[in-house]
């Protein structure tokens, strides 16, 4: 190896040159451990250098070669450890769904903006809600890495989702959707599970998570939530937040539909063999016996949606409905009232225009 004398580098006083023609020079880091920095020029191996010690004044793990998908296995296993067991299936679904097959075998140092706006723009055409937790999800591994010394910045920033031009059907059933619906649901557990959902706002897995002992004359307690992981993994009982747990009165429309549900198991949305429910043994009963029923779009949290419409349209105050909800902040409950009352607000000023273009108008009730 031939051995070029330099002294415009502090460095080390010798400059080396490979036999395959390439520039070397080995740098010492702050921590004290050497580093060899290669280039095929002398101006390029400058630079790498200058890009070294720039990196390990930093706080920089100088040469550290972790790639997303190394990373991302640490973040949920650390970071998330700690989540209920449906955030972290979340979390870890976005990650290996939309963000693995593009970033995961590149190293952290190198994803760019540029790779981050690759990723968004594969999900863009979906919902907003997906969008944000792939961008939740990669802002978070980035986040954690600049932490641990691995990046500068987060290439995340100043990202954005990619709005939906169209506006989405409501996210509420009509009184008479509501009716069709439970005319159209024949199968007992099915039924039990819409009824629960519409007439007390149960959250999917907090109806499916109801046992026949929570049951009373006229109230329930909503306790535990079954959650779920892959499709064939038995559920975990958490509750998502602390206000979840309540007590709720029950409506007549819904004391009816359980008084003729037969009581197969302890809980009162078993699976069809009376076993656990599996996340597979739901969607097919969802599918089957309530999707295939209907003629209009729907999905379980649908109903829970229209149960809080219905305690808006009841004339419910706003912290009583957090309360029955289970929301643990009230602001959630605050943009489903103001949402609805923007809703109501745009119905006044139709009538208002009818009535100034001589058009008859029905009389305004309640």
């Amino acid at each position: 190896m031939q051995v070029i004398p330099i002294r415009r580098c502090n460095i080390m006083a010798k400059l080396k040159k490979r036999k395959d023609g390439r520039y070397q020079r080995r740098v010492t880091l702050s921590s004290g451990k050497t580093r060899v920095v290669y280039g095929r020029t002398q101006a390029a191996l400058d630079a790498a250098v200058r890009a070294v010690l720039a990196d390990d004044s930093a706080g920089l793990d100088v040469g550290d070669r972790t790639t997303v998908g190394e990373w991302a296995k640490i973040w949920l296993q650390t970071y998330k450890a700690d989540l209920r067991h449906a955030t972290v299936q979340m979390y870890r679904n976005a990650y290996n769904n939309h963000v693995r097959q593009v970033l995961g075998g590149m190293e952290l140092r190198d994803v760019r903006p540029v790779h981050i706006r690759s990723v968004m723009s594969e999900v863009a055409g979906m919902s907003e809600s997906l969008q944000n937790k792939v961008l939740l999800t990669m802002r978070q591994i980035f986040a954690t890495a600049i932490d641990n010394g691995l990046l500068l910045r987060n290439p995340c920033d100043k990202i954005k989702i990619t709005p939906h031009a169209k506006p989405r059907r409501k996210e509420y059933l009509t009184a008479a959707e509501c009716d069709t619906l439970m005319e159209a649901v024949s199968e007992p557990r099915a039924r039990a599970f819409v009824a629960l959902c519409l007439y007390c706002g149960l959250r999917r897995e907090e109806a499916l998570g109801l046992k026949w002992t929570d049951l009373g004359a006229d109230r329930l307690v909503v306790s535990r939530a079954m959650t779920f992981g892959s499709n064939q993994q038995l559920p975990v009982e958490e509750l998502k937040n602390t206000a979840s747990c309540r007590m709720l009165p029950m409506p007549d429309k819904l004391r009816q539909v359980l008084a003729t549900t037969p009581r197969l198991a302890e809980y009162v949305v078993p699976a069809a063999n009376g076993g656990d429910m599996t996340l597979s043994a739901f969607r097919r009963l969802w599918t089957s016996h309530v999707r295939r029923q209907v003629g209009f779009e729907l999905h379980p949290h649908m109903l829970r949606h229209t149960y809080a419409t219905m305690l808006y349209r009841a004339g419910v105050d706003l912290r009583t409905a957090q309360q029955l909800l289970g929301h643990a902040n009230i602001q959630m409950t605050a943009r489903i009232y103001t949402h609805l009352e923007a809703e109501d607000s745009l119905k006044v000023q139709d009538r208002i225009n009818l009535y100034l273009s001589g058009t008859p108008t029905a009389t305004a009730t309640g």
